[in-house]
């Protein structure tokens, strides 16, 4: 039999069963030890299988969390049905931090004035631009064009001078209550607003919670509110944070009456 066709008959039964041994396949393939073991170092090398003491298991798979583009057109109406939600948040004269994210960034196109919002997205920079009576604020630094934000040092003193009657900001990821991110100086600069800030809304759709970014920002237990299209049952019960969710309009709440 040659490798090819072991590799193939390897990866059938993987699949299969999730997990195999190096002493069943040498039987079930009659070749050495030896072989098998080698065969099976190829499958990890491609990617398509891990290697564990004395067998082989399925690679587990981590969500990838895609470009801000790609993400931007993903899940619509549910960004827009949590921006809406979240527009109650907004007072006329209030000063707000809005946060580069594709839910956020539908916050800003039904935002009005007048607010002063600071922004470090490019995004939002074109959304504000657009509008009258928002005195909006675009912080500079370096450009980084997967997430389509700006941010350096000289960014992150700027923000410690200044404090958010509300910041909106969303997530790369909310799995086991932790928020997380893709970018290492996005991150750092959500520290900064989140500590800056009286009170902090999270917008994020439900598969946040099933993905997990590099670096971490916090936990839930420092929000204030969480606004989902729907959130697990532990998450709801995090002491000190309101969980609203999209889609149950008796749960719909109104800010100013707190």
């Amino acid at each position: 039999m040659y490798q090819e066709e072991r590799l193939r008959l390897i990866m059938k039964e993987l699949k299969d069963k999730g997990r195999l041994t190096a002493k069943k396949m040498t039987a079930a393939l009659g070749v050495s030890r030896d072989t098998v073991r080698r065969d099976f170092n190829l499958l990890e090398d491609q990617g398509l299988a891990h290697r564990t003491h004395g067998g082989l298991i399925l690679p587990k798979q981590v969500p990838v969390i895609a470009p801000y583009q790609s993400r931007s057109k993903q899940s619509t109406q549910a960004k827009r049905a949590i921006a809406q939600v979240a527009q109650k948040f907004l007072q006329k004269g209030g000063f707000y931090f809005f946060d580069v994210s594709t839910v956020v960034s539908q916050l800003a196109q039904i935002s009005d004035g007048p607010i002063t919002v600071y922004s470090h997205s490019l995004d939002n920079a074109l959304i504000f631009s657009e509008k009258e009576g928002i005195d909006f604020n675009l912080l500079g630094g370096k450009y980084y064009s997967k997430n389509r934000f700006f941010a350096n040092l000289d960014t992150l003193k700027q923000l410690d001078r200044l404090y958010f009657d509300v910041t909106f900001i969303g997530a790369a990821g909310l799995k086991g209550g932790k928020i997380s991110y893709d970018d290492q100086a996005d991150c750092q600069l959500k520290e900064v607003v989140i500590k800056n800030s009286q009170t902090i809304v999270l917008l994020a759709e439900a598969e946040k919670f099933q993905q997990s970014g590099h670096y971490q920002a916090g936990s839930l237990e420092e929000i204030d509110y969480l606004i989902t299209s729907q959130a697990p049952e532990v998450i709801k019960k995090i002491d000190g944070l309101e969980v609203i969710e999209t889609d149950r309009k008796e749960e719909d709440h109104d800010p100013s009456s707190d």
